[in-house]
């Protein structure tokens, strides 16, 4: 097991080419039925048919505008740059470094830890301005280890009791 971790912001996921493909291809089909809903409205001679032609051309053309949509922004998104990762905390066997507020914290100092759904939090009583909450869902340590590994790694530099509390995922029967 690693005795140190660098963890950084998760990035966006990018729309797959998969994706793109398929709103295109939407976007094509939808494309194709409107012409032929204009094509039915000058060809008809029956108004009833023409006001029924009509008011399906007009519930097209709005998921044709949703999906023109949809298409634009996976295309845009796709082709984004890759951002610079963002680091967001550092554990080390010196102590814990906190980027965005530009702290070293070490170990000694350092007087509760806990990890409650997934929301680290780091207390230091005699500075509380120190004290920090970083959401771990938000960085990439779940693609760099468990999170028992990440558990181990911060009990291994940090002598005192760590509390950890996490939620089972709920069924959703309410109750």
């Amino acid at each position: 097991m690693e005795s140190e971790i660098t963890l950084y912001k998760l990035s966006e996921e990018k729309p797959r080419y998969v994706n793109i493909v398929f709103s295109l291809i939407l976007t094509v089909g939808l494309l194709a039925v409107l012409c032929i809903l204009i094509y039915l409205v000058f060809t008809n001679k029956n108004p009833f048919k023409i006001l029924i032609s009509i008011i399906v051309f007009l519930l097209i053309s709005v998921f044709f505008n949703a999906s023109v949509k949809i298409f634009i922004r996976c295309i845009k998104e796709r082709m984004k740059p890759d951002e610079e990762p963002v680091k967001k905390l550092s554990v080390s066997s010196k102590g814990i470094f906190n980027y965005r507020a530009k702290k070293q914290l070490i170990w000694e100092e350092i007087s509760e830890i806990q990890i409650i759904d997934s929301v680290l939090s780091v207390t230091v009583d005699p500075h509380p301005e120190k004290d920090f909450q970083l959401n771990l869902a938000d960085t990439d340590v779940y693609s760099q280890m468990t999170r028992e590994d990440f558990e181990n790694l911060l009990r291994k530099h940090y002598k005192k009791e760590i509390h950890t509390y996490y939620t089972p995922p709920s069924c959703g029967c309410g109750g």
